[in-house]
């Protein structure tokens, strides 16, 4: 496997556990809080910031707030609209995959200067 595949790989490993929050969710309980949970791990993940995964977070947190809306336990549940909810909240994880992807390469692939100054002269 070439390298971009595996972190390509290790990224959309690291987002499982926010698609299984996603899919998982129900809006019948009190204690639940999608899109605090959501962004919490996706912080977590995240480390420093460019402007594309800023604006991935922002659209991350906007959908998985309109799932938890159309969700809610006291509004007209209706499945279709729940269904398409929930399937905005995962193209946004998408969304925020490559934008983490990109990032980690861009972090991988500039060289460190470091290692080339340390090495002896001829």
């Amino acid at each position: 496997m070439s390298d971009d595949n595996i972190l390509r790989q290790e990224v959309r490993q690291s987002l499982y556990n926010v698609r299984r929050l996603i899919r998982s969710y129900s809006g019948l309980y009190a204690g639940e809080d999608l899109a605090r949970d959501v962004l919490k791990a996706c912080d977590e993940m995240a480390g420093q910031s460019t402007p594309r995964l800023r604006e991935a977070l922002r659209t991350v947190q906007e959908r998985c707030t309109k799932l938890v809306r159309d969700a809610d336990r006291f509004s007209a549940r209706d499945p279709a609209t729940i269904a398409a909810s929930r399937a905005q909240a995962f193209a946004s994880i998408d969304i925020l995959q490559d934008a983490l992807f990109e990032m980690r390469k861009a972090e991988t692939s500039n060289p460190r200067l470091g290692a080339l100054l340390r090495r002896k002269s001829l």
